[in-house]
């Protein structure tokens, strides 16, 4: 670790030692790899031109249960800020507790929807008293690691994104607003607070964006003090089962980090710098287990094509950040329509920025010739040289790779999950009870299942074909009458589910069934929870519901009494690893739903980064080795992405009509020399002879 350090600020930049230094920092979310990968992902970050790295502190996955901390394997957040200070990077430190991130409940434990009387994120002495625990336990734990102890941190961020929900909570949010930065003073950090999308008295308000130079105007007519930090610039999205892949070029991603800088911006953050996996059960509603984000370094932590132009950007910039930093930030010069230039000038140097803002191309002349700029460019200028072109990726920099199937698994065991009725009592109990009730009160997000039973009678005269009605339900239900298989909830779903009583959450299934008495099993999966409320449509987070909460028809009649309730699989107490608890193998029919798989495959030798590919898979979970990798859903990408259409041309899609994911990453840290033990549970049914294990590998030039 370096030297203790002052860390303040002045109206152009962040000051170390009272020297005015700029920020290159990538986001990369310590949860989302494995210890093993941080060490490289920190040398390629440093390598890549960054000087800092920004995470978030997952206060959900370090508190599972209240009082009882995790900071273990993924989760072991001192030794993730030591390998950032190892290669000599700077840590942004977004405490939260409530951080939004694409995770499980926007970051927030479940278990505060137990606590009496608790709303989240507003004036509610409930919350405020278990988040002012959790962030004093944090403040505590960092001190080691604070620049001013000759650590590493030197920026940090309490709450995050309050501007989605002021207005719902008025007053009372505000008024919470300035306990939590009072509550974040308390810690005596003494390094400068941020705070993204909504200002805090007391912080840097900054800014989170596709395109940051858009802000800068606002921003400094508000906080004519302060330095111009972009804390999220988004490198591209994250995806959804049902939709298609969202990609960002290069080009665009050097424009928009050109354009900010040739502003006045003097910060950026790379969210993500390194997306990784949403691991186990960990991800927010409808979020595929990948969470590559189309990020300079890849899922697998690997630099991309857009690592290397950013670089290069970061080496042009190098030698003209003094001057940037102590030049005020400069009146544009008009060009042609929708071109400006910005010029640094001193007696030291001079670097001048062109930036065409405009979607198609336009001609300006410069240094006396005429030059065509591509729509939404940039260019680097030193007198009449061109240090940096962002549309002009060159050719050493472009990387492509592939899929590689390497080996096959070996399939040793089948083993059907029992349905409710075939259940051993003493292991999953059922709750008996008149009209299903919601999940999470029964699992407490300790697992995405829950079994509703019941006995339908369907009357002569009326079998053929009926209709099954759940008047508020989520997320997928599969319906099994007498066994078998008979509909699935189907795609697409909506990311902003809207009111929970609402039409929105009703779901109808259409069944052709024979008359008589009728077993009907209904298995509900969640596919994570909200991040915030308005996904919900502006409840407080604590209502969110999964299962069925508002009763279920048979041809508009309701099945009321005689329900049987049971949460979790039969599998997941057996556990996936031990197949001798298991009893007697099915037979390995493909296609079968309900069916548990253990397959084994060798390491394969190279050395090269390795995901599972279960294309021929239907919905449900895997893991490796004990480790769970995550959800896996063959759910095939036909909708069109809603956030490439509000996204300012910086986002396409990619993969329309593809499963919106194929591969999973296996993560180096957990295989092992000998058989590697691969488990998954499909729900609907899918062929295992399909699996096949791949390598990552790049193309030749």
């Amino acid at each position: 670790m370096t030297n203790a350090r002052t860390i303040s600020h002045d109206a152009r930049a962040l000051t170390i030692n009272g020297a005015r230094v700029p920020i290159l920092s990538g986001a990369i979310h310590y949860p989302r790899s494995t210890p093993g990968m941080w060490p490289d992902l920190m040398k390629r970050s440093r390598d890549l031109g960054l000087n800092a790295i920004e995470t978030y502190v997952f206060w959900g996955l370090h508190e599972r249960e209240r009082g009882i901390y995790d900071f273990s394997g993924r989760l072991d957040l001192d030794r993730f800020i030591e390998a950032a200070a190892h290669e000599n990077l700077d840590v942004i430190l977004r405490i939260g507790p409530y951080v939004c991130a694409e995770i499980n409940y926007g970051g927030l434990p479940v278990w505060l929807r137990e606590v009496p009387g608790l709303q989240t994120r507003t004036w509610n002495e409930p919350f405020m008293t278990e988040m002012a625990r959790w962030v004093r336990h944090i403040g505590q734990r960092m001190t080691p690691y604070l620049a001013g102890n000759g650590g590493p941190i030197i920026l940090a961020q309490i709450e995050n994104e309050y501007s989605l929900i002021s207005e719902r909570y008025g007053a009372a949010g505000q008024r919470y607003l300035q306990w939590s930065i009072d509550l974040g003073q308390t810690l005596e950090l003494e390094i400068p607070w941020v705070m993204c999308f909504g200002g805090m008295p007391g912080a840097i308000e900054t800014i989170n964006a596709f395109y940051g130079h858009e802000q800068i105007g606002q921003l400094v007519e508000r906080h004519p003090e302060q330095p111009i930090l972009w804390t999220e610039n988004w490198t591209g999205w994250y995806d959804t089962w049902g939709y298609p892949h969202h990609v960002r070029s290069a080009e665009d991603e050097a424009y928009a980090v050109a354009r900010f800088i040739a502003a006045g911006g003097t910060g950026v953050n790379y969210y993500m710098w390194h997306g990784g996996t949403n691991f186990g059960r960990e991800t927010t509603f409808l979020q595929t287990t990948s969470y590559d984000y189309d990020a300079p370094l890849d899922e697998f932590g690997l630099p991309t094509s857009k690592a290397r132009h950013l670089a290069a950007l970061h080496r042009a910039l190098k030698p003209y950040w003094p001057l940037l930093l102590r030049s005020p930030r400069p009146a544009p010069r008009a060009l042609a329509d929708g071109v400006l230039a910005f010029d640094y000038a001193d007696a030291d140097g001079a670097l001048t920025f062109v930036c065409n803002d405009a979607p198609d191309a336009r001609t300006v002349t410069l240094a006396g010739a005429q030059r065509a700029l591509p729509g939404k460019s940039a260019l680097l200028m030193t007198g009449n040289r061109v240090a940096f072109a962002t549309t002009e990726l060159q050719p050493r920099d472009r990387i492509k790779r592939h899929m590689r199937p390497v080996t096959t698994p070996v399939a040793t065991g089948a083993w059907a999950e029992p349905l409710p009725s075939e259940m051993l009592g003493a292991a999953r109990p059922a709750r008996k009870i008149d009209s299903p009730v919601e999940q999470l009160s029964l699992t407490r997000d300790n697992t995405d299942y829950c079994w509703y039973s019941t006995v339908l009678h369907v009357e002569e005269g009326t079998g053929a074909r009926g209709s099954l009605t759940l008047a508020h339900a989520a997320d997928i239900a599969h319906v099994f009458v007498d066994g078998a298989l008979q509909a699935t909830t189907t795609l697409p779903l909506k990311e902003d589910r809207g009111d929970l009583n609402s039409d929105a959450t009703t779901q109808r299934f259409s069944l052709a069934l024979d008359s008589g008495e009728r077993r009907l099993d209904l298995l509900v999966c969640a596919i994570g929870l909200i991040k915030g409320d308005w996904m919900i449509g502006h409840r407080n987070m604590v209502d969110e519901r999964k299962g069925i909460w508002g009763g279920v028809a048979w041809n508009d009649q309701p099945l009321i009494g005689n329900w049987s309730l049971r949460p979790g699989l039969m599998g997941e107490i057996l556990t996936a690893e031990a197949a001798e608890a298991w009893p007697a193998p099915v037979a390995a029919d493909s296609g079968a739903p309900l069916r548990w798989w253990r397959m084994v495959f060798d390491r394969p030798q190279g050395g090269h980064a390795l995901a599972v590919d279960l294309a021929g898979m239907g919905k449900g979970l895997a893991w490796l080795n004990g480790e769970c990798i995550g959800r896996f859903w063959s759910a095939r990408a036909e909708a069109p992405s809603p956030r490439v259409l509000s996204a300012g041309g910086a986002l396409r899609e990619s993969g329309r009509g593809a499963p919106t994911q194929r591969y999973y990453h296996l993560p180096a840290d957990w295989l092992q020399d000998g058989p590697n033990v691969l488990v998954l549970f499909d729900e609907t049914g899918g062929d295992p002879s399909s699996i096949r294990i791949c390598e990552w590998t790049e193309e030749p030039k």
